[in-house]
């Protein structure tokens, strides 16, 4: 029951993450206070990756690497 909680959980950020990331590439123009509060969410989530992982030639991979160790912590957790 608390490993499908947390794999609900770690599914809901892995999206929010993937969501948050493709709201960065569109245009500033928008009002709308949910997508900000979307990006000022994942931006938080981010932000101490990024400490640790750089870009890449201009490229921020924090996202991957954010996905890829949730998914990690999801491998660990479902096999116990």
């Amino acid at each position: 029951m608390v490993k499908e909680i947390v794999h609900i959980l770690i599914e809901f950020t892995i999206w929010f993450i993937i969501i948050g990331t493709l709201l960065t590439w569109i245009p500033p123009r928008s009002r709308n206070t949910t997508v900000w509060k979307v990006i000022d969410l994942t931006e938080k989530f981010l932000r101490p990756i990024r400490s640790f992982v750089p870009p890449i030639g201009g490229i921020d991979i924090s996202p991957i690497v954010a996905i890829i160790v949730l998914q990690i912590i999801d491998s660990i957790i479902r096999r116990l």
